[in-house]
């Protein structure tokens, strides 16, 4: 549901790197932007005005430092970062998860790293239907379609296959679904390459892709490590200098009204201290429809 005075714009995409991705885009960009619009209308209701005492403090979830131009759910409101990097803190576990996804808790945050603008996630699901099945049930590239993060291609593509004739040297030591499925894992390259299949893998099967940081021998047999281990995410360089803003007038970074803002201890703007961008906000175009829509729904709340 789109309120009726938000206006989704759609600049050109980024076109990705192979027609399997645009095949995998086409199939499932619709159920997703529908989901992940409501998600971060939810994250902006409840974020206006509140979140903490107010203050765009870096805070911590476990050994992990948040600040612009992330925000942490709960402990601060949602301009301390743009709010598709909107993290959310699982009280139990002390780890992170972005908070604007299609299903709750599915892409753990492990590092960041603000001087290279980067980040390590890692997917955390299970098979749809089976709590003991760690494969995901989606393709990992389309469900972060929407955001402003890109893939390293330092990355290597983990596939998953089933729903046709698995070859035991490839068979995972488990079936996984409701449906009881067989299947198997191999490596085929980088990220974005086409890579290889390995041979006696039919053409027929279904399947499903996750981004890995390294290969192992045998990844049948160390799938839920490759995948607990994570994957490299890039990200678009934050608008602002909140270092300076930070060191130089003992400020603090926020990103309201798409725009950079450091804000002095008295509260006011500090000169010179607001940067735009003046085509769309930072990231991509496809964060942009979200931004506005978040920003829509936060006028709404005044």
């Amino acid at each position: 549901f789109i309120p009726h005075k938000c206006q989704v714009h759609s600049p050109t995409a980024r076109v990705l790197p192979s027609s399997s991705s645009l095949e995998i885009m086409a199939m499932m960009l619709p159920p997703l932007l529908l989901l992940q619009l409501a998600s971060f209308l939810r994250s902006a209701i409840a974020s206006t005005g509140t979140g903490g005492n107010g203050s765009c403090t870096p805070e911590s979830c476990g050994d992990l430092r948040i600040r612009y131009p992330f925000s942490l759910a709960g402990a601060q409101p949602l301009y301390c970062g743009y709010p598709a990097f909107d993290l959310t803190c699982d009280v139990g576990t002390r780890r992170a998860y972005l908070s604007n996804t299609f299903r709750e808790n599915i892409f753990r945050v492990d590092n960041i790293s603000y001087a290279s603008n980067s980040m390590v996630a890692a997917v955390q699901t299970i098979f749809a239907g089976d709590s003991g099945c760690s494969v995901p049930d989606f393709n990992v590239s389309a469900s972060l379609a929407l955001f402003p993060f890109n893939i390293s291609a330092t990355n290597k593509r983990l596939v998953f296959f089933y729903n046709c004739t698995v070859p035991s040297a490839l068979r995972l030591p488990r079936r996984c679904g409701p449906g009881n499925h067989t299947m198997g894992a191999y490596i085929s390259g980088l990220w974005y390459e086409g890579g290889t299949v390995p041979a006696g893998v039919p053409t027929n099967c279904s399947s499903v892709s996750v981004p890995v940081r390294r290969g192992l021998d045998r990844a049948h047999e160390q799938y839920e490590r490759l995948i607990r281990d994570g994957f490299l995410l890039k990200l678009p360089a934050p608008l602002g200098d909140c270092d300076r803003c930070r060191r130089m007038s003992g400020g603090e970074c926020r990103f309201a009204e798409f725009a950079f803002q450091c804000v002095c201890p008295d509260g006011k703007l500090c000169p010179n201290s607001t940067e735009t961008n003046s085509t769309t906000p930072p990231g991509n175009s496809r964060s942009f429809s979200f931004l506005t829509c978040t920003d829509y729904s936060q006028n709404q709340q005044e």
